[in-house]
């Protein structure tokens, strides 16, 4: 039919309404299966900090995983869950979060998502106290700890002597260091050392791997079992870094 007559025919016209309300309900199955998995299965980080230095620097993106189990019995057997490991890289629920409910966290997810993690609905940017960050886990419930020269002692639960961060971890990791000011005293504030002191149920030790800035459980103490969300699975961004982690 000619294109000029297209708008008299009762037809053509229902067969383009069709189109649109198909077009429409596509779109919305692909929104809510996007905003099931990216809420359920997998998340995607945008890393605006230097905390993290040297794994991660600012402008990096992830991948995270909400399957991720803190609870130390689930190791054996068949689990959807991953069991946790000293070293892993996790995600931290904030410490102040905006609630904004499950549909317009959904629609900030897909926001986010379509900007390349650049835009993120309903929170403040600069606020660091309403934003999710990832640490490395350290520490377990029962296990021992203190800090000499930024790097980590551990004595695991049941265990008699301590080992380094580095050798009770399942990852291989590095650490950004640098001195302290002269006569800074490990009972001032962001000193490298602490005394040893053990961690007591429900409680886990998190670090920055860029240990001159103090933005982990040295400041704010260690954090419970709910704030651990999920786990680093890779770096997809920038792709000539991408990898599994």
């Amino acid at each position: 039919m000619p294109a000029k007559w297209h708008k008299y025919s009762y037809s053509a016209r229902i067969e383009e309404r069709r189109s649109i309300i198909s077009l429409l309900i596509l779109v919305l199955v692909l929104t809510i299966t996007f905003a099931v998995i990216h809420n359920n299965l997998i998340n995607m980080e945008h890393i605006e900090s230097t905390t993290m230095e040297p794994t991660f620097t600012s402008g990096d993106s992830v991948i995270t995983t909400p399957l991720y189990s803190s609870k130390l019995d689930e190791t054996k057997g068949f689990s959807l869950f991953i069991s946790p490991k000293r070293g892993d890289l996790v995600l931290l629920s904030p410490a102040f979060p905006a609630k904004h409910g499950y549909f317009l966290d959904s629609i900030s997810s897909i926001v986010s998502f379509l900007t390349f993690q650049k835009i993120h609905l309903f929170t403040q940017k600069n606020s660091a106290g309403e934003q999710p960050m990832i640490r490395r886990l350290v520490a377990f419930p029962g296990d021992s700890i203190y800090m000499d020269d930024f790097v980590l002692h551990v004595k695991k639960s049941g265990s008699t002597h301590f080992l380094t961060e580095f050798e009770v971890s399942e990852h291989s990791y590095d650490i950004k260091l640098d001195k302290l000011p002269e006569n800074w005293t490990k009972n001032l504030p962001f000193s490298s050392s602490f005394d040893e002191f053990t961690l007591g149920k429900n409680q886990y030790y998190v670090l920055c791997d860029n240990r001159i800035t103090a933005s982990d459980s040295r400041v704010w103490g260690s954090v419970t079992a709910d704030r651990i969300k999920g786990k680093v699975l890779l770096k997809y961004w920038p792709v000539i870094h991408a990898g599994i982690l």
